[in-house]
């Protein structure tokens, strides 16, 4: 699979939320891959191991963010250090600046990112998005890139809310970062395609669990069952942003995925 593939996001562990199985596919079908996060998540929760080192908690992110990354299997991962938490207000085009100038000497052909909610109206995930084409733009038109596909993450509303019920009907702990489980959810209007990530879906779940700062003892993924995972985090999906060809695109071309337009 001739292809670079890169999942742009704010924060560590974004990464793993919502690409990570379709990264551990594209890798493992030969495509370049990589990750970047625009900031260190210095201002999350740091719910499990923290810095015993002396390290602050950006420190100890970026190394989770790294730690994750070879989990999926991509060639490289790339911390920004933009502030944690204030992206909204953040000089849009020059984060995008800074972006063209780390992905130019791949010529990405495809980039994973947010949708216009953000998946569930995080603020920095949102700009991520609007830096995300700011960026594709400039590669093209400066840096002489070919035509970029942006794929958006699309959760179905149904996802989340039935994990939490079939955690809750096991006993399980079903905090998710102290978000509410009907906050999740993003539009799949237009072309979207449908990525079976089951096969994958332990990596995904390893690379999550990387992120060990971010899991403490009550919080759903640190817990969930292997069959809850492949029933609930076995398919990701992605709404087509921006075409650069015909058909769904190199994601569109993964095993086990399917297209449709809506």
């Amino acid at each position: 699979m001739s292809e670079t593939i890169v999942a742009v996001v704010a924060h560590p562990d974004d990464e793993s939320l919502i690409a990570g199985g379709t990264l551990a596919l594209a890798a493992a079908a030969g495509a370049d891959t990589g990750v970047v996060s625009l900031t260190r998540g210095e201002n999350g929760p740091a719910a499990g191991t923290g810095g015993g080192d002396g390290a602050s908690l950006g420190d100890v992110r970026e190394r989770e963010f790294a730690a994750a990354a070879r989990t999926l299997g991509t060639r490289f991962a790339a911390c920004l250090r933009h502030p944690d938490g204030a992206l909204e207000w953040a000089d849009h085009r020059a984060i995008a600046r800074e972006l063209v100038d780390l992905l130019a000497p791949s010529r990405p052909t495809a980039v994973l990112t947010f949708g216009e909610d953000g998946l569930y109206w995080h603020h920095d995930h949102i700009a991520t998005r609007a830096v995300v084409g700011m960026a594709v733009e400039l590669l093209e038109r400066d840096a002489g890139a070919p035509r970029v596909w942006i794929y958006e993450a699309a959760w179905r509303e149904e996802v989340v809310t039935g994990l939490v019920v079939a955690a809750r009907e096991r006993g399980l702990p079903s905090d998710l970062w102290g978000i509410a489980p009907e906050a999740f959810g993003s539009s799949r209007e237009g072309a979207v395609v449908a990525v079976d990530v089951e096969d994958v879906v332990g990596r995904k779940l390893a690379a999550l669990r990387a992120h060990r700062s971010q899991l403490g003892p009550d919080h759903l993924l640190s817990v969930l069952p292997d069959d809850l995972a492949r029933r609930f985090l076995g398919e990701e999906e992605w709404r087509v942003a921006r075409r650069a060809g015909r058909g769904h695109g190199p994601i569109g071309r993964l095993r086990g995925a399917r297209g449709s337009d809506g």
